[in-house]
């Protein structure tokens, strides 16, 4: 069956073998959101869990391992060298022959890390949708990182304000549309909530009339502030006797969990700590909860814990972190949302939802309600519609004559470049030189070189030219006086007979 719906080839990042974490999580919600309208392709690096979910969608799933440029997520100052050295790489001119063999109608790229993909599709010339996910980090070099992804991106999608900041510069404003996070609320299986907040607790030793308060990250590092979760804890415990306290999460940095674990135990309360490693199937733990803390000391791109939390009506304790403060305002959990380090804030909120039983369960109702309100997926739906319908009226513009740096311009015939042996033959051939697209030398760098276009006249005519000084030497005098040019026919003769009587007179002249 002939395909009807436009293709979009989407780039992941990352592709986790033991779980999926947030970005990717966001980015197959969206390739589903996107199935209506768009048949998809998914590239990952690896396989993993994402592919497998794609497969399970019907997806077509391709593995090449595509370099990401942390610098330009970073800002620091060697990121265009780095992008220039990962373009000598084979890596590369596999990736530009995958989008030449591919044909999409538009790509999408995920994440500021992974710019290749966009550099790519930009020059040849389909449409570039570039999601991020991250706010990029504010260095002096941060409105570079926001030049080049203007630079190759003709259309940027952000989860929030935050991660759309940086790039909200005069020429990217008409460029970026915001579009929240959302989550499938039956997939969340809230019919089985009380069974799996039986279970869990029993699992942990967590009796009803006990409080659980809750701090879930998928990978745990310093960033991700459960040093401030577990001094926030120590606080509360002091003063609410059923307060328990459940970590979930995969440290990365096992010292750094020790350190903070040993805060804990300093306190002499770490019987009152549980530790899970983090499931992709959070249906089953956060039921079990009755707060969940947010203690992020990094901007957060959006901070899709906390929403997820609220969805399955829990209060909820942030730090204001990037987007965790714009999810706050969106939800009216304001009075939940504390100056970023502040613990001691952290500590009062959670203190004045556990002193307070009818406070609690109000709070986490309001929530549950306020966050289908503002981030539900009807909400996201229409935004998506939105997006898609301009989307939808940019096609792809393959490249006919290009050229790089140098002043050669290539005719791209069936993946080779064709050089113009000269401007004649370009004009010659019904090109115009607003037409030559300018494209990066390491994109040059990937194809063959094919025939050349246009004759080679210049070559010729200075072979005329030797051979007419060639005649010139010879019909040379006896002072270097050239004879005219009628004297040629038969001069041989001529000269020989004149030769040795010429020598006499030159002789007798000196």
């Amino acid at each position: 069956m002939k395909q009807t719906k436009p293709k979009m080839l989407i780039f992941s990042h990352i592709c986790s073998p033991q779980y999926v974490t947030g970005a990717e999580k966001l980015l197959l919600f969206m390739i589903r959101e996107l199935l209506p309208i768009y048949a998809c392709t998914l590239v990952v690096p690896t396989e993993g869990v994402i592919a497998a979910h794609a497969r399970k969608l019907g997806l077509p799933v391709i593995v090449q391992d595509i370099p990401l440029i942390v610098p330009l997520y970073l800002a620091l100052p060697h990121m265009n060298e780095e992008i220039a050295t990962k373009q000598q790489e084979p890596s590369w001119r596999d990736l530009v022959h995958l989008m030449n063999k591919e044909q999409p109608n538009v790509i999408l790229a995920n994440t500021c890390v992974h710019p290749l993909p966009a550099i790519a599709g930009k020059a040849l010339g389909i449409p570039v949708v570039w999601s991020v996910m991250e706010a990029i980090r504010e260095t002096p070099l941060t409105p570079a990182s926001a030049a080049l992804i203007e630079a190759h991106a003709d259309f940027v999608l952000g989860i929030s304000e935050t991660a759309l900041a940086p790039l909200r510069t005069p020429g990217m404003i008409p460029k970026t549309t915001l579009i929240p996070p959302s989550w499938h609320q039956a997939e969340l299986r809230p019919e089985g909530w009380g069974q799996h907040r039986a279970n869990r607790r029993r699992h942990l030793g967590i009796a009803e009339h006990e409080r659980l308060v809750g701090y879930i990250s998928s990978s745990i590092f310093e960033g991700k502030g459960l040093e401030h979760f577990m001094e926030m804890a120590v606080k509360t415990a002091a003063f609410h006797p059923k307060a328990r306290y459940l970590i979930v999460g995969n440290p990365v940095d096992p010292p750094y969990f020790e350190r903070c674990l040993d805060v804990a135990r300093a306190a002499g309360v770490i019987e009152r700590f549980r530790w899970l490693r983090f499931e992709e199937q959070v249906a089953t733990v956060y039921p079990a909860m009755d707060i969940l803390v947010v203690p992020s000391l990094m901007p957060e791109g959006f901070g899709m814990t906390a929403l997820e939390g609220m969805a399955f009506g829990k209060a909820i304790v942030v730090y204001g972190s990037g987007g965790l403060a714009e999810i706050g305002r969106a939800t009216g959990n304001d009075a939940y949302v504390v100056p970023t380090g502040d613990i001691e804030g952290l500590a009062a909120g959670v203190s004045a939802l556990l002193d307070n039983e009818e406070l609690l369960q109000a709070v986490g109702a309001r929530n549950a309600r306020e966050a289908h309100a503002a981030f539900g997926v009807a909400a996201y739906r229409e935004r998506l519609r939105r997006f898609t319908d301009v989307l939808k009226q940019q096609a792809p513009r393959p490249p006919t004559v290009l050229k790089g740096s140098g002043p050669t311009i290539y005719l791209f015939d069936r993946g080779a470049l064709r050089p113009f042996r000269t401007m004649e033959a370009f004009t010659a051939a019904g090109y115009r030189v607003d037409e030559v697209r300018t494209v990066p030398d390491a994109f040059i760098a990937v194809w063959p070189v094919g025939e050349p276009i246009g004759t080679a006249a210049a070559p010729a005519r200075k072979r005329r030219r030797r051979r007419a000084g060639k005649g010139k030497r010879r019909r040379r005098g006896r002072r270097g006086v050239l004879k005219p040019r009628r004297g040629l026919r038969g001069g041989k003769a001529r000269r020989g007979k004149a030769a040795p009587g010429g020598r006499k007179r030159r002789r007798r002249a000196s």
